[in-house]
């Protein structure tokens, strides 16, 4: 399944069922158990903030289990018990967190201070002159990196001799004595600085997403349902971040964000750069998005004019093609038609791609980019979403993220469904006459998108295209006296968007730049709808949510 927009989709297959494979477990995991997981946690803890956190610790830990090959029996049983075990390991470090810090003197440090090697100087015990600098070095090992905090916490803390950590790490004594060193001068100066965290942490920003491509595993979606990873992804667009500086800017300890780090790194969004981070997609900044809207608003009355008198123009002979039965209104078709015009001649814009330009890691190819939040006069969003197998039938939808049409009809993304509904039409099969199973999935197609007539058949209640009719209207729409003048419209707003975009680009991200100003051009088909249904040429329909406009069945000849 494909996304454009918010969680808009645009082209996909499904193959068989993988819900009890790892990437199934997974995207059942995210989908169906992250709102609960962090309901559990706010009732445990009380407190919202903690309860994200625990939310995510428990995540990750079932999610790396998952990855890790890990298929349990009883898949629900298992997420709960990993939630129950993962917040008694917290609360117990919660009580012995609050027990250590109240009343603490050096005194009650110098156990938990071994003697310096020869010659090192006892620069830790120096700063642990009273319990309030005991704190501050708590503060620290929170931001510090896991290389050294793991050293300090082993030496210093557990005890452990550095030729023992030496051998558990196998290197050399030298290395590990460097870096001790190393990590006390970084100790030392983040005590006597006074931290001031992000306003990120206790404001933390919202971000919106769109993709393009098949994403079968759930990326890049399930990896950025949550606040955490959308504000370091904010915080590292266009500016390369250590873990500490993110950590600081979040205010939340880093052992935390090491591992939201990796989940995005693993996913793709984010790029290792030496010791520092970085987005690996766009963001458009409010400045870019508005920008942008204001450039393509300045002739889309122009453009929506031409599209409507196209549509109304083709309407007869789309008609005659057969697309429709006759108890589907013109203005059903016209939603459809307008917006597969428009859309139709989006794909036709000189330097328009919307393929991502390269391959995940994981075989998948699908694109992502983000924008900050940001008000507009309109809403934009439109999704274009598809199932079923490309060779044979394929449902289509397009979601109008306004007039409460956001639709999300039981077919989509239902492989079986889409089979069985496109063979019953094409094959003229009595749905009475089904097998039991069939008759299962019958029932939850009927009134969605079809439903049975007087004479015992099933009656498409959306349009039904053959791939050579829709080969017929899109002659029919590039044959028009207006294509060659709404084309030129449309490509200088591509262009003047892909000016825009290169004052805000960065040469890191330069393969996707064509991909980002193709996936922003796609804003223009909302300001057409809102157009036309301001000028009278749609008609927003009755039942908005059961409504079947803008949905199709793509049939094989």
């Amino acid at each position: 399944m494909e996304n454009e927009g918010k969680a808009r989709q645009q082209a996909g297959s499904f193959a068989a069922d993988n819900s009890k494979m790892p990437e199934g477990l997974i995207e059942n995991f995210t989908s169906g158990y992250m709102e609960k997981l962090f309901y559990f946690c706010l009732k445990k803890t009380g407190n919202p903030t903690e309860a994200e956190d625990l939310a995510s610790d428990i995540a990750l830990n079932i999610i790396a289990a998952l990855r890790a090959k890990t298929v349990p029996e009883h898949f629900s049983a298992w997420v709960w018990r990993i939630a129950r075990n993962r917040y008694s390991r917290w609360a117990d470090a919660k009580r012995r967190r609050q027990q250590s810090v109240a009343g603490v003197d050096i005194n009650d440090c110098e156990e938990f201070l071994p003697a310096f090697p020869q010659g090192q100087h006892r620069a830790v015990e120096e700063m642990l002159v009273h319990g309030e600098e005991l704190s501050l070095l708590r503060r620290e090992l929170a931001f510090i990196v896991a290389d050294y905090r793991q050293l300090i916490v082993a030496f210093y803390l557990e005890d452990t001799k550095a030729k023992d950590i030496a051998a558990a790490l196998c290197v050399p004594i030298g290395t590990v004595l460097s870096k001790l060193s190393r990590a006390r001068k970084i100790l030392k100066e983040g005590m006597s600085m006074a931290r001031e965290f992000g306003t990120r942490s206790y404001q933390p920003e919202e971000v919106d997403f769109a993709s393009s491509g098949s994403q079968p595993s759930g990326l890049p979606w399930s990896a950025v349902g949550r606040k955490i990873p959308k504000n370091i992804l904010l915080e590292a667009s266009n500016n390369p971040s250590t873990i500490q500086e993110l950590s600081v800017e979040l205010g939340i300890a880093a052992p935390y964000i090491e591992e939201e780090v990796d989940l995005l790194v693993w996913a793709t969004l984010l790029k290792k750069m030496g010791d520092k981070y970085v987005t690996d997609f766009f963001i458009l900044s409010k400045e870019c998005q508005q920008e942008i809207y204001a450039m393509q608003r300045e002739n889309a009355a122009q453009r929506e004019k031409m599209i409507e008198a196209v549509a109304a123009d083709s309407l007869a002979d789309v008609r005659a093609l057969g697309i429709a039965g006759e108890h589907i209104s013109d203005n059903t078709i016209r939603w459809w038609l307008m917006v597969y015009c428009i859309d139709y001649y989006i794909k036709n814009l000189r330097g328009y791609k919307v393929d991502f330009p390269y391959t995940r890691t994981n075989g998948e190819d699908w694109g992502f980019i983000g924008y900050e939040k940001v008000s507009l006069p309109e809403n934009l969003v439109m999704g274009h979403c598809g199932s079923g197998d490309s060779a044979r039938a394929m449902f289509w939808t397009y979601q109008f993220n306004d007039y409460g049409m956001w639709q999300n009809p039981k077919i989509l993304g239902d492989f079986s469904s889409v089979m069985l509904l496109a063979d019953v039409l094409k094959n003229k099969r009595k749905p009475q006459e089904l097998s039991d199973a069939e008759k299962d999935i019958w029932r939850t197609l009927d009134g969605e998108v079809a439903h049975v007539g007087a004479d015992g058949f099933a009656v498409a209640d959306i349009l039904v295209i053959s791939r050579g009719n829709l080969k017929k209207v899109e002659q029919i729409l590039t044959g028009h006296p207006l294509y060659a003048k709404a084309m030129e419209n449309m490509q200088a707003a591509f262009d003047a968007t892909v000016e825009i975009l290169k004052k805000y680009n960065t040469p890191l991200l330069n393969e996707q730049f064509m991909y980002c100003a193709s996936m922003k051009i796609l804003d223009i088909r909302m300001m057409l709808v809102h157009g036309a249904v301001e000028s009278g040429a749609l008609e927003v329909p009755e039942e908005t949510v059961r409504g079947k406009v803008g949905m199709w069945l793509e049939v094989s000849d």
